[in-house]
């Protein structure tokens, strides 16, 4: 049982698993809960901070795309304003880098990560618009060979709930939201 009314729920996973729906589908059903998205935090196209390869292309799918002392900030700062509360508070933070930031990592006080197979992850991607554009050949040879080395980088965090997702949201919502109220 925690000792403090305010939790922190990390929700990651692949690329297009579901973490965005389910996060927002969490804060509709868990009383007094609010979200924080990895994605608003990306850095714009062309930033000099986010990687390039051998061709010059931007990859978008390594912490260095993304602006995490923002997010930290802004984590920070909701933990600030709940951390006195008398009710019980929910922050759900979803992002497919999140635990992979070992000092947002260390402030989940629990973790979830949906798993796809990457024929499903590819056919959901393909049917997203990016800013910037996925180039041609993005997803064979960024998106999953990352999403794999950023997987394996987070295999020592035995705290991490890994779930596979499946097309009944609803079922995954319900699974969540018990396993959230029991904390």
């Amino acid at each position: 049982m925690a000792l403090r009314n305010s939790l922190i729920i990390g929700l990651s996973g692949t690329t297009n698993s579901g973490k965005s729906t389910l996060a927002s589908m969490l804060c509709k059903v868990l009383p007094r809960a609010s979200s924080i998205c990895q994605d608003h935090y990306f850095y714009e196209p062309n930033d000099p901070r986010v990687g390039r390869d051998q061709e010059g292309n931007q990859n978008w799918d390594e912490l260095q795309a993304i602006d995490m002392d923002q997010m930290m900030k802004d984590v920070n700062s909701w933990i600030q304003m709940h951390q006195n509360t008398l009710q019980r508070t929910y922050l759900i933070i979803e992002g497919f880098l999140i635990f992979n930031h070992r000092s947002l990592a260390s402030l989940f006080d629990k973790k979830f990560f949906i798993k796809i197979d990457r024929e499903t992850c590819a056919e959901r991607r393909s049917k997203r618009t990016y800013n910037p554009p996925d180039y041609p050949g993005y997803f064979e040879s960024k998106v999953w060979p990352m999403y794999l080395k950023n997987l394996e980088d987070i295999q020592d965090q035995t705290d991490i709930e890994f779930l596979e997702e499946t097309s009944d949201l609803d079922k995954m919502l319900e699974y969540l939201h018990k396993t959230i109220m029991e904390l």
